[in-house]
Parts: structure tokens; sequence; C-alpha cells
């Protein structure tokens, strides 16, 4: 129990984490294109760090799959269960999916970004994968005031 905990901890702070990250690459992409600035390392380290905060997020999540008695485990023994029931079925399976395609765009921003031949379609290119890979992420969001939501903060044993 104090594993599951723990991990669950960890998900939810990591949670905060990636959502600056986001935030932080989507302002240094807009930032540049709108305004025009030539692309920097700086721009190109804001979207690794979302990128590596999501891939961080995506492992920690990936752990309660192995955890016994998770409810991702349900999926497995129970897939029927899991389906008929929505709030089961976002945590489980559509929470899962919507994160793996966030993860891919924001590794694709940051690998297609730097491909570009001009600051401006390097800043443009960033700036709708991080987007793009930044809604999906909170559309995945389990948030509070939705009927399967989780707590905003929620520390070991909240």
């Amino acid at each position: 129990m104090m594993i599951y905990l723990t991990v669950l901890t960890l998900h939810n702070l990591m949670r905060w984490i990636t959502l600056i990250a986001g935030l932080w690459a989507i302002y240094r992409a807009y930032r540049g294109w709108w305004g025009r600035r030539p692309w920097t390392p700086e721009d190109r380290h804001a979207g690794q760090w979302f990128a590596t905060a999501l891939t961080i997020q995506f492992f920690i999540g990936g752990l309660f799959y192995c955890l016994p008695g998770s409810m991702a485990q349900m999926l497995i023994f129970d897939p029927g269960t899991v389906l008929r029931v929505p709030p089961l079925r976002f945590i489980v399976l559509e929470h899962a999916v919507q994160m793996v395609v966030a993860l891919g765009l924001a590794h694709a921003g940051v690998a297609l970004a730097p491909r570009a031949t001009r600051h401006i379609g390097r800043h443009r290119r960033a700036a709708l994968l991080f987007s793009l890979a930044f809604g999906i992420t909170l559309i995945a969001i389990p948030w509070p005031f939705l009927d399967y939501g989780r707590p905003w903060l929620r520390l070991w044993g909240g």
C-alpha cells in the first residue's frame, strides 16, 4: 500500500511539473514565432524539458499498470467492466492512450522543430506541436470537477 501511495503522490506532483514545463515551452515557441525571434538553445531546452517531464510522468503512470491490485489490471482480467463503466474506462484506458499521443506530439515537436530551415518555422512547428500535446494533456487529466476526478494535490494518503 505504501508503494502505491508513493507512486500516486509522485504522479500527482509530476503533473504540475509537466504542466509548468509545457506552458514554458509553449510560451517560448509562440514568443519566437510571433516575435520573429531567432531559435536559441533556450527554446530547444524548453521543449526538451516538456518532453522529458511528459516522459517521466508516463513512466510513473506506467508503474500503476505493474502494481498488484491496480485498477489498470482490470483491463487484463475484466475488460468488459472497464469498458462499461465510464470513470473506470477513462482512468484505465482513455487517460493512458491520450497521454501516449501527447507524449508523441511533444517529442515530435522536439525532433521536428530544429529541422525547419528558418527560425520562424522552427518556432511555428514547436508552437503547434507543443500546443497539441499540452491540450491533449489537459483533456487527459482527471480534474477534480469531473465525475472521475482526482484531487488537485494529493500527498501521501491524501
